[in-house]
């Protein structure tokens, strides 16, 4: 494991620590972020520090960083894409992931995965609350995103805050500008791109209802 991480990061300043502590205070369960980050490079330097800033803002938050060749520690969690860190609670695995550092609008995407995880949520209709619990088969989703892209967050919050209700799905948020190879693979010019099951592919900003309505749609196919 790795040990002694700095809670230093140039993503988030005294301001807005007190902005996310604000949301993290109404965390209701524990919740553990497990890591795999390689500390040679300057992209795993900036989310260890990243991630150690958001750990120490919550009680119910606790970090777990591994060095790649430790990767089996942090089990589920996709390891193409490093730096990586992935959602679990009672340690089980929520499906819920970020590849890249989540900077800029994509912070909130993070704190809003960690309060619909182990908060009480973003508010959504108990219609919509049913439509998701409802979907059955596994589902995943990668949401490849550019931290300069306004519209972005919005999918990954709808996608993760799926993950969070429903076992079967995963949703990852990738930072495409990281990755050329899953840049090239998907001939990515665009973004949001959503990715489910690395074949069906999904452009622009999606609700969460209209996810849910995708996914069904993926799932009944099979």
């Amino acid at each position: 494991m790795i040990e002694n991480i700095a809670a230093e990061s140039s993503l988030i300043d005294e301001n807005l620590k007190e902005g996310l502590k604000g949301v993290l205070d109404k965390l209701t369960e524990d919740v553990t972020i497990k890591a795999v980050l390689d500390m040679e490079t300057d992209k795993g330097k900036e989310m260890a520090g990243f991630l150690a800033v958001i750990a120490s803002l919550s009680e119910r938050i606790t970090l777990e960083a591994y060095a790649p060749e430790e990767g089996e520690k942090a089990e589920m969690l996709n390891q193409d894409y490093l730096p990586a860190a992935g959602f679990y609670k009672d340690g089980a695995w929520s499906g819920i992931a970020f590849h890249g550092v989540p900077g800029g609008q994509e912070i909130n995407s993070f704190v809003l995965a960690l309060y619909n995880l182990a908060g009480p949520g973003q508010d959504i209709s108990r219609w919509t609350r049913k439509k998701v619990e409802k979907l059955t088969g596994k589902v995943n989703i990668k949401i490849c995103v550019s931290l300069a892209c306004h519209h972005c967050p919005k999918v990954v919050t709808a996608c993760q805050h799926m993950a969070a209700l429903n076992e079967g799905i995963e949703a990852e948020m990738i930072d495409a500008n990281l990755y050329p190879e899953l840049v090239d693979k998907y001939k990515i010019q665009r973004v949001p791109m959503t990715i489910l099951n690395d074949e069906e592919i999904v452009m622009g900003v999606k609700t969460i209802e209209e996810m849910a309505d995708i996914v069904k749609k993926l799932t009944k196919k099979k």
